[in-house]
């Protein structure tokens, strides 16, 4: 089916009875169009200290948006797939089964990606491919399309972004649509769980994207003459991606054309994913959608879910007070403007909503945390190896066998069938793991739980000892989580030798922006405790929809 038949379809009654949604009081007044956007990684300092220079959506926000400023994420695993779905379902990752970005198979010493789908295949503008493809078929819960398309007959419902997981996770089961960039192709894809091919402006907008490609001679900064005030770190600084002397504007972009072969479009797409090319692309799209689709045209509220990645990407590499973040922000800035700009003049002023948000927060730099006093320093893949070997000598010591199957410094799998045919005790097992673990890794590691003892918290209301595991239990799924899950030390990075990353329950990877912009927001900065999974009831609220019941979130005030 295309995209234009599921237009078409009528809605099942049945859709409406199993969300659990309230009927919508047709006299009520509502919006036309609800926006939803995620800028990934991006962390609330930034938006304050950049405020001076935000002119356009992001300036928005922050100038007539309610902004929560001590928004912070209520689970453990913070990461993109985790981050998008807790707010495209209003519920934490122990209700809506996304962990983690990836989680240990139960039977098998394999990974298993947080919408990974075998019976999905790609969809291209060539059409469906043979490669699999992504799917919210793993969401144990419905999200925001689902109770949209509920609640309102007729309403159009789209996500696009750089990655799979954040489109999907931010709009549910049943969007009608969900696009992500092709890193091999260049251009947007999505998956035969949303059709069989793509529509016809996603093909046109695919068949032109070099052109639309900015950066024609490389990636250079745009910052402003006075941004030294600004508090962004220097150009070039210790811990960075690259090379010394290569970590400084400009960055040079790979060759295009339209003589390129697979490599050569493989490695322009990849390009165009890693810097902010990405964004201009997906809010490129999303004005195109907003066209070609009317969206937001009639009183069908309709909705349109954006994940900007990168802030994400290009923070990974370089951190988060990096000058290369601080132009990506700049530039998403303006992106979101235009693209503001033309719902005031399509959708109509005061006939539309927004909410922005992050998936996570981010480690600063070890290397500039550590010249700043912090006790800060990166775990290496040698330490982690160490830690995990003198435990499993431990175990096969003490039961004849170590019942090892697959693990990383974020916990580890046991091999059920031979705990079973050696007749151990699984929780035993698990235990003795957890305290060995928590021995041969004490330099680094900050604890190590086992699968019963996070059960215990998420699922029988047992007290957690600390803040931290509370946080961890609220990552707990009985399938995916792994029989011993760990965590560094606050301030430790383990095993990247530059760059930084995310993923912990520690303060700075579970703070993130929330603001909401439309009519009937007051516009300040309110300190009230705050997080992602109350984005969408606060949406709904905001949009005079009905808020669905037995979300873990819950609307905030905003008059």
């Amino acid at each position: 089916m295309s995209f234009a038949q599921g237009l078409l379809a009528p809605l099942a009654l049945a859709a409406l009875a199993s969300s659990g949604a309230q009927a919508l009081d047709a006299s009520a007044p509502r919006a036309r169009l609800v926006v939803a956007i995620s800028v990934d990684q991006l962390v609330p300092e930034s938006l304050d200290r950049l405020a001076p220079w935000l002119s356009g959506g992001l300036g928005r926000f922050v100038r007539e948006g309610r902004v929560f400023a001590r928004a912070a994420l209520l689970h453990g695993d913070t990461e993109t797939g985790p981050g998008h779905a807790a707010i495209g379902t209003g519920r934490l990752p122990r209700n809506n089964g996304v962990i983690s970005n990836d989680w240990f198979a139960r039977d098998k010493r394999a990974s298993v990606y947080c919408f990974a789908d075998p019976e999905s295949f790609e969809v291209t503008s060539a059409g469906v491919q043979s490669a699999n493809a992504s799917s919210p078929r793993q969401l144990r819960c419905d999200g925001m399309a689902d109770y949209l398309k509920a609640a309102v007959p007729g309403a159009l419902t789209v996500a696009i972004g750089s990655k799979d997981r954040s489109a999907i996770g931010m709009s549910g089961r049943r969007a009608d649509l969900a696009l992500w960039w092709d890193k091999q192709r260049g251009g947007f894809r999505s998956s035969t769980w949303y059709g069989t091919e793509l529509p016809a402006w996603v093909r046109e907008h695919n068949a032109s994207w070099q052109a639309r490609l900015p950066f024609a001679e490389g990636w250079k900064s745009e910052l402003p003459e006075d941004f030294a005030r600004s508090g962004t770190a220097p150009d070039e600084r210790e811990g960075e991606a690259g090379r010394p002397g290569q970590r400084s504007f400009p960055h040079a972009v790979p060759p295009r054309g339209s003589e390129l072969d697979s490599k050569g479009l493989a490695t322009l797409s990849q390009w165009a994913y890693e810097g902010p090319a990405s964004d201009v692309m997906v809010c490129d799209l999303a004005r195109e959608a907003l066209v070609r689709l009317a969206l937001g045209s009639d009183d069908a509220t309709d909705l349109l879910c954006l994940s900007l990645a990168a802030c994400d990407i290009v923070g990974h590499a370089y951190g988060p007070g990096s000058v290369e973040v601080a132009d990506v922000l700049l530039r998403a800035d303006r992106e979101l403007g235009a693209l503001f700009a033309l719902l005031d003049e399509r959708v109509g002023k005061g006939r539309w909503v927004a909410a922005l948000s992050a998936d996570h927060g981010v480690l600063e730099l070890p290397e500039t945390l550590a010249a700043q006093g912090y006790p800060a320093r990166r775990i290496t893949g040698r330490e982690i190896a160490d830690a995990l070997k003198d435990a499993r000598n431990a175990i096969s010591e003490r039961f004849g066998a170590d019942f090892f199957l697959s693990g990383n410094y974020r916990g580890l799998r046991l091999d059920a069938r031979a705990l079973e045919e050696r007749k151990v005790d699984a929780r035993a097992v698990r235990e003795a793991y957890a305290s060995e673990l928590r021995k041969s890794g004490a330099g680094w590691m900050e604890h190590a739980l086992t699968w019963d003892e996070l059960r215990a918290i998420a699922r029988d209301g047992a007290r957690a000892p600390s803040g931290l595991v509370a946080l961890e239990a609220n990552s707990f799924d009985e399938e995916r989580t792994s029989d011993v899950v760990t965590l560094q030390k606050v301030y430790t990075l383990p095993g990247l030798v530059y760059g930084t990353s995310h993923g912990t329950p520690h303060e700075y990877d579970r703070r993130i922006p929330l603001a909401f912009f439309g009519p009937g927001v007051a516009p300040g900065r309110d300190y009230r405790p705050a997080s992602s999974i109350d984005a969408l009831p606060t949406l709904f609220t905001l949009a005079g929809l009905p808020v669905p019941p037995g979300l873990d979130g819950r609307a905030l005030a905003l008059d």
